[in-house]
C-alpha cells in the first residue's frame, strides 16, 4: 500500500464518521464476509439484493450469505425486458439489505459514487431497508473535482458516446426517519448506510 493510499484511507474514514454511515475496514476477504453476515443476522435480514460487484464475486460473498439461509437476488438487467425490470424494482422495495460496490469514493467528504447505465445500480442503493457498499481502497479519490474528472473521462469525445445514465452519490445515511411524525420515512434512501472498506492491490475502476 502506498503512502498516498494510506492517507486517503484515513481521510475517508474520518469523513465517513461525520456522515452517520458505519464503516468497517476489513482485514481480508474472510473478515469482510463474516462482518457482512453478522450485520445481516443482527438486522434480521431475510432477503437481499446485490447489483454488479466484482469485489463481492471475488470474495464469494453471495455463497457465504446463501449458506446462512439469506435469500439473495443478483441484479444485472442489461438484457432484461421491461416486465422483468419492474419485478426488480419490487424486489428492491421488499429487500431488507441492498449491496453495491462503489466505482470510487471521495475521501474529503466520505461520499460514495456508483455509476451505471441500468437503473438497478440506483434501485439497489436507495430502496432496501438497509444498504451496504463495498469500497476498494485503491478506488479512493481525494476531492469532488477528482471524481468529476473521472466521470467525464468515461465519455470519450465523440457524438456516439454518452455520459453514464446513472451517477449516484451517497453521503451518509437517510435522516428522514429521525423527524418525529415524518410521513416520508425512507423516501430519501435506506435507514442505515454501511461501508466495508477492503484493500485490493490491483484494481480497475468500474465503468458503466
Amino acid at each position: 500500500m502506498t503512502t498516498k493510499t494510506a492517507q486517503l484511507i484515513e481521510q475517508f474514514k474520518a469523513s465517513v464518521s461525520l456522515t452517520g454511515a458505519i464503516l468497517h475496514q476489513a482485514k481480508d476477504a474472510q473478515d469482510a464476509r463474516e462482518y457482512i453476515l453478522k450485520l445481516a443476522q443482527e438486522r434480521n435480514v431475510k432477503n437481499m439484493v446485490k447489483s454488479k460487484s466484482a469485489t463481492a464475486n471475488g470474495i464469494q460473498l453471495i455463497r457465504h450469505l446463501e449458506k446462512a439461509g439469506i435469500n439473495t437476488t443478483e441484479t444485472d438487467p442489461d438484457s432484461m425486458i421491461n416486465t422483468v425490470a419492474d419485478n426488480l424494482r419490487q424486489d428492491c422495495i421488499n429487500a431488507d439489505l441492498g449491496i453495491s460496490e462503489a466505482d470510487f469514493a471521495i475521501a474529503e467528504t466520505g461520499t460514495l459514487v456508483l455509476i451505471g447505465n441500468q437503473r438497478d445500480v440506483r434501485l439497489v442503493a436507495v430502496l432496501p431497508r438497509f444498504h451496504l457498499t463495498l469500497v476498494n481502497s485503491q478506488n479512493l479519490v481525494e476531492t469532488l473535482d477528482d471524481a468529476s474528472a473521472i466521470i467525464k473521462s468515461l465519455s470519450p469525445g465523440n457524438t456516439n458516446c454518452k455520459m453514464p445514465a446513472y451517477v449516484t452519490y451517497i453521503t451518509g445515511r437517510n435522516t428522514t426517519a429521525d423527524i418525529p411524525g415524518a410521513i416520508f420515512a425512507r423516501a430519501q434512501g435506506p435507514a442505515e448506510e454501511h461501508i466495508v472498506l477492503l484493500h485490493k492491490p490491483s484494481s480497475q475502476r468500474g465503468a458503466p
